[in-house]
């Protein structure tokens, strides 16, 4: 895989070391998902070498390569290595980003040269009634003097256990009014080994062979006022931010697997023969190998396009959700398919596709689950996008008695008042026969502001002339009814009929 031409030299060089670096631990990689152990030792050797400060700026220890350095790792590791990658993302997770973005000066010198030199981090967030919906939290911080002091549980948390720091999000308001506004949340950082927290279950999730996930247990733990990350209250927005860096890399990860895949199919179906030729022979094979290489290409130009928004600064709600969800998809596609070129070595455990169609699935979830990611999608595009999805303005065509597009605003606009409104509501009829109106439509052909055009629309319902919907901000859209159409306009004034249309087949 080529560099993109925005990276650095440093980025170039960085790719080309953990390129190299992976491959002389592999061999570890493999045998530790066969024994089930932790790979301790390759995470030491990743530390020494300073990987972990990718995204770390160079005052604290790290290299200062940004999200695409970040990224990068995240896909060099996933190339050969399917679990000590997730790893590793899990750990530039575990509170990197809200450290950087949301910590004291002396938090920033106190744990990101940890972080950087390899020590491993757990994001912690899920409970038993929080996890796509974060905001759940039941996981209390109570403020006592200096001290808080957290009861609760946790679960599914990657490197539960193994992890020397914790990223931990807690409750710290009942106040409704608190929970409305995402208030409720307060972030922490908590070190292994603190007086009553401790590591409660193990569990045994799909592809996490040498990953370990388990469940935290939360008793009287005492943090420290300085260990609070951001002010009290301010938690759900550093999760956020954390979540979306956390979902770029998740994504830069899939890009790893999806070369992996690469890796062990098409050789594969080089070297296997059946009906007398090389499987790579066999049309539907060559189409999914095409289908592999079309995945890859374009999910890696959008995992690299996102971390240089993030370098830039810019906001990537939508980018991260988008490439997090897309590659969690298109990588579960991509083992299927290879699967397929590989029959059943695809399924055996000797070649890692099929750890790959495990690990692909568990991404559907772990980080967001790709419901989550298209809810955040859909929710920010009406924000961010709002300039950019306009329904388009048409007019009905003199000659033609059709819509067209209408070209530029509207020159002269009617005054407000309740049979100009109507005349609006009839015209829009005839061009979108089963739409409502919003009231921003509207204002493209009235001169009013919302009170005056408001007061119009609930005369109108009064009278029966229009169907109102309304939503707990106001009047949400206008419709004229049939009453309010023959008040409008003659009823000739709606007929319309193509040209084909004989006196015999109309009425």
């Amino acid at each position: 895989m080529q560099p993109f031409p925005w990276w650095t030299e440093e980025q170039i060089a960085f790719a080309k070391e953990v390129r190299e670096f992976v491959k002389e631990v592999a061999p570890m990689d493999a045998a530790t998902r066969w024994t089930r152990e932790f790979p301790y030792e390759i995470y030491k050797k990743i530390g020494e070498k300073g990987f972990m400060g990718a995204a770390i700026p160079k005052e604290y220890g790290g290299l200062g390569l940004g999200a695409t350095g970040a990224c990068i790792l995240a896909e060099e590791m996933h190339t050969v290595m399917p679990g000590i990658g997730r790893i590793v993302v899990g750990n530039m997770n575990g509170g990197v980003r809200q450290i950087v973005e949301a910590g004291t000066e002396e938090q920033k010198r106190k744990y990101l040269p940890a972080i950087a030199s390899g020590e491993i981090g757990a994001v912690v967030i899920t409970e038993m009634t929080a996890g796509t919906d974060a905001a759940g939290l039941t996981l209390t911080a109570k403020k006592e003097g200096s001290n808080y002091i957290l009861n609760g549980k946790k679960r599914f948390i990657v490197a539960a256990g193994v992890a020397e720091r914790y990223f931990v999000y807690a409750r710290t308001s009942d106040d409704p009014v608190d929970f409305k506004k995402r208030k409720h949340v307060t972030a922490f950082l908590l070190k292994k080994g603190t007086p009553g927290f401790t590591c409660e279950k193990l569990n045994e999730i799909l592809a996490f062979e040498n990953v370990q996930n388990g469940s935290l247990d939360f008793q009287d733990v005492v943090i420290p006022e300085s260990d609070r990350v951001g002010e009290e209250g301010e938690g759900w927005k550093i999760m956020m931010a954390g979540l979306n860096f956390e979902r770029t890399v998740i994504a830069s990860g899939t890009i790893g697997w999806q070369r992996l895949l690469l890796n062990n199919a098409v050789p594969y179906s080089q070297r296997r023969v059946q009906f007398g030729k090389a499987t790579s022979d066999i049309p539907a094979n060559q189409d999914k190998i095409a289908d592999l290489v079309i995945r890859l290409k374009i999910s890696r130009i959008a995992v690299y396009y996102t971390a240089w928004l993030w370098d830039r600064e810019e906001d990537v709600s939508i980018e991260a959700s988008a490439i997090k969800a897309y590659g969690a998809e298109i990588t579960l596609e991509s083992a299927k398919q290879a699967t397929q070129i590989m029959g059943g070595d695809g399924v055996n455990r000797f070649y890692p596709v099929q750890n790959i169609y495990e690990v692909a699935k568990t991404e559907h979830v772990a980080g967001g689950t790709v419901e989550a990611c298209r809810m955040v999608i859909f929710r920010n595009c009406l924000k961010m996008m709002k300039e950019d999805i306009q329904m388009p303005r048409r007019v009905i065509d003199e000659k033609l008695g059709v819509p067209v597009p209408a070209v530029g605003s509207v020159a002269n606009k009617l005054a407000v008042s309740e049979e100009n409104l109507l005349a609006v509501l009839a015209e829009d009829y005839r061009i979108n026969p089963g739409l409502h109106m919003t009231l921003e439509d509207i204002k493209e052909y009235v001169d009013t502001d919302d009170v005056a055009l408001e007061k119009a629309i609930v005369g109108l319902e009064g009278k029966g002339d229009v169907m109102v919907l309304r939503n707990k901000k106001g009047i949400q859209l206008v419709k004229a009814t049939y009453d309010g159409l023959n008040k409008a306009n003659p009823k000739e004034y709606y007929r319309w009929f193509p040209t084909w249309a004989t006196e015999d087949r109309i009425f």
